[in-house]
């Protein structure tokens, strides 16, 4: 589904995702009551469509007809520019490069396009995401427009992790928590998008994300993460050389092959701990997570996981990758065989 799908009339309909209708309703409330706010911060968990939600909110403040429970017609000047990028009233700032910062010079553009009136009479309105990627430069730049907003202005922050913001960014903003929807509403969303493909195990590894849970199928990561976990049984086994699994992981991504160990290792844990009434995210890998689980107790599991999470945190940093993953799975090595 996409922003663009419309009824026969042109009007919008599966623009808003199932789990979106709460705070979509609320902010409908409010900007009927003329109380909208300046800035939001639309925070939660990645996979549950938060940048889409704000692009739809946008193109509803900026749509010329807009239907009594806020979706845009799709039909409407308004409409057309936006979807075509080309709105005057719109700006969407993000990192020139992914994993990179939004920088200072980009929320100085922001700046100077809210201190302008409006090019169609209505609001103007841009959207930071995600915002916790924004330097110190740039925040610093961006605390003056949220103390004093123009009028008609809305800014939109978007972050996955808002703990990482500032809390003089988090304060001026009203924030609209993202959570994951109920089971049966994910599934309900998700099954008929996954084919053959088990929507349960999707939704249990995408931590109940359902759009994290379709980016995993389509991007074929399930097939990869197979793979990646018969490279460290081999580790574990000793019929793998960790050096050489290093270089493949690397080729193939290191933050994904590092969030994949890490919810092997959590699971480990949660078998070692619970044994048969344990919840596993990997569903499909339980017996061989018992396996590997049963060489290991649970003090040297938590310490790998510390371990997984480290380099977690510093592998988008300056660090060599290879040399990162190297010196992970040789400790792992390591610990396997020494039980």
């Amino acid at each position: 589904m996409s922003l663009q799908d419309q009824t026969a009339d042109g009007r919008q309909s599966s623009g808003l995702l199932p789990w979106h209708r709460k705070p979509w309703d609320l902010l409908l409330a409010r900007r009927r009551s003329g109380t909208l706010p300046h800035a939001l911060l639309l925070r939660g968990r990645a996979g549950l469509g938060k940048n889409r939600f704000a692009q739809l909110l946008a193109q509803s403040l900026l749509c010329e007809q807009a239907a009594a429970d806020g979706m845009p017609c799709g039909t409407c000047r308004g409409c057309r520019l936006f979807r075509a990028g080309s709105h005057p009233d719109m700006l969407t700032i993000a990192p020139a490069e992914a994993g990179k910062a939004i920088l200072i010079d980009q929320i100085r553009e922001l700046c100077a396009f809210v201190a302008l009136k409006s090019q169609r009479t209505g609001y103007q309105i841009a959207v930071i995401s995600p915002a916790e990627r924004m330097n110190i430069s740039a925040v610093n730049s961006l605390l003056k427009t949220l103390e004093e907003p123009s009028e008609q202005t809305l800014l939109i922050l978007v972050s996955a992790r808002p703990s990482l913001l500032p809390a003089t960014i988090r304060s001026r903003c009203q924030q609209v928590r993202f959570d994951e929807p109920p089971p049966e509403m994910a599934l309900a969303w998700l099954a008929p998008q996954t084919g053959e493909q088990d929507p349960q195990l999707l939704l249990s590894l995408a931590g109940g994300a359902p759009l994290h849970a379709l980016e995993l199928l389509e991007t074929g990561a399930v097939q990869g993460r197979m793979n990646r976990f018969d490279d460290l049984l081999q580790v574990a086994r000793g019929e793998a050389d960790p050096v050489a699994v290093a270089g493949a992981w690397a080729a193939h991504g290191a933050r994904e092959c590092l969030s994949w160990v890490g919810t092997w290792v959590i699971d480990m844990i949660r078998l070692k701990s619970a044994g048969a009434a344990a919840v596993v995210a990997n569903r499909d890998l339980r017996e061989r997570l018992q396996w590997l689980g049963e060489r290991l107790d649970l003090k040297t599991l938590y310490g790998h996981l510390d371990r997984v999470l480290e380099a977690s945190r510093l592998v988008d940093g300056q660090l060599n990758q290879q040399l990162l993953l190297e010196d992970l799975l040789t400790t792992w090595a390591g610990l396997a065989r020494a039980r």
